[in-house]
This record gives structure tokens, C-alpha cells and sequence, in this order.
């Protein structure tokens, strides 16, 4: 089930100091970090040549999965609670940091910047490691993926100083896997039906909220229409690979 596997991170999390715990931990670290840096370069590209259409291919992969989460947790929707999800996210994208998906003039890195970057990267670790959710569309939606995907993609011998703010970014994810595991756990096993509603929503209106349908007209919707069954034949590819 989706939401056991995120239950097993969140234990190994909560409990890290037991042996087998910790080799968990460090493989999963290890993990991200060179997923991150391997993809860090192509996803750049992807948002330097079309921006809007790489962003219809994440809500793509978002919008359906969906159906996979309410299935294998058979969920019954609270409204309330959905609707409480969906309010989250849209208050979140009205406190949006105004930023590009190709960052070309990099901010002055201050002890105030990497204090604010890694409060960030908190919030980055505790939606992270929410059942459903991604922490990279919540990013998005708030704004510093852009700056933290651009540091990633552009760091090298000549750009040793990114190492900086990648830190506190990186230690900031740490500790909100830490926060968000504790938060996680608890409301699985006190609220568990509310608390998955509350997810529904807030994964239905990441996804929704950033759709670029401003950019969508006559002469471009069949890109769209594309980039949405490519994000559907590779949600049904990982399918079957799981």
C-alpha cells in the first residue's frame, strides 16, 4: 500500500538511532542526493525549452496518481477535510515568492537568505515525506524549486559557492523529514480518514493550481493534450514496474 511504505520512512525516521534504522536512513539519503544531481541538470533543460509544457508533465503525474491513492486506501473523501487540503494549497500560492523556472541572476547569499532557504527546505522534508504529496510541486508552488533546482543543475568547480545554500537547504529537508514524519505518523494512526482526506486535496489542487491554462490557446492545446498522455502512459509504465 502507498501510504505503508511512507508509514515504514516515517518509522525509520522517527526511530533513527536503531541500527537497522540508520542504514535505511543513509541509504535513502544517499539515494536522494544523486537522484537529485542527476536530474538536477535535466530538468533545467526541460524548463529552459518549454517551461509550461514541463510543468503540464508534473501536474500530469500528479493529477493521476491520484486514483492509485484512493484505491489501494480506499478512500472515502470528508469533504470537509478535502476542502480544508485544497485551501492549504491555495493559500500557499498566495504567499508565492515571485521567481522564473530558469534562474538567471542569482540572489546575494546572506546569513538572512540561507536562514530563509533552509526554512524551506523544511517545509520541502515535511511535504516530502507526506503520503501523496509531492515536495517538489509544493515548491513549485511557493517558489524557491526554481532557485534550489538552478543551484543543483549549475554547481561545478567554478561554482563551488552554491555548496552553500545547498547545505542548509539539505539540512533544512533533513529536519523537516524529522517534523513531517512525527506529524505523518501521528494522524495515520489517531486520524487516519481525515488526514488522507486532507492529503486528497491538497495533491488535487497542487496539481491543479499550477496548470499554466493562461498559456493554453487554440493553437497550442494539442501540445498540452500530448504532454498530459505522455505524463499518463508513464504513470501506467511505473505501474507495472511496481
Amino acid at each position: 500500500m502507498l501510504t505503508k511504505q511512507y508509514e515504514n520512512i516515517a518509522y525509520a525516521i522517527t526511530h533513527f538511532k536503531e541500527k537497522n534504522n540508520f542504514l535505511t536512513l543513509f541509504i535513502l539519503i544517499i539515494g536522494v542526493i544523486l537522484g537529485a544531481i542527476t536530474f538536477a541538470r535535466i530538468i533545467e533543460l526541460f524548463f529552459y525549452f518549454a517551461p509550461n509544457a514541463t510543468i503540464t508533465l508534473f501536474s500530469g503525474f500528479v493529477l493521476f496518481s491520484i486514483p492509485d491513492l484512493i484505491k489501494s486506501e480506499k478512500i472515502k473523501p470528508n469533504l470537509v477535510w478535502f476542502f480544508l487540503g485544497t485551501l492549504l494549497i491555495y493559500f500557499l500560492s498566495c504567499i508565492r515568492i515571485p521567481t522564473t523556472p530558469v534562474i538567471i541572476n542569482y540572489p546575494k547569499i546572506t546569513i538572512l537568505f540561507l536562514i530563509i532557504f533552509t526554512f524551506f527546505g523544511i517545509l520541502d522534508g515535511f511535504f516530502t515525506i507526506l503520503p501523496g504529496i509531492s515536495g517538489s510541486m509544493i515548491m513549485m508552488i511557493l517558489g524557491p524549486y526554481f532557485l534550489y533546482k538552478s543551484y543543483l543543475a549549475n554547481l561545478n568547480i567554478h561554482n563551488l559557492t552554491f555548496l552553500f545554500p545547498l547545505f542548509f537547504y539539505f539540512i533544512g529537508d533533513i529536519l523537516g523529514f524529522f517534523i513531517g514524519s512525527k506529524v505523518s505518523l501521528y494522524f495515520l494512526t489517531k486520524h487516519r480518514k481525515k488526514f488522507l482526506s486532507l492529503l486528497l486535496g491538497m495533491v488535487v489542487m497542487s496539481a491543479l493550481i499550477l496548470l499554466p491554462i493562461h498559456n493554453i490557446y487554440p493553437n497550442n492545446i494539442l501540445l498540452y493534450v500530448a504532454v498530459f498522455l505522455v505524463s499518463f502512459i508513464l504513470c501506467q509504465a511505473l505501474k507495472l514496474i511496481k
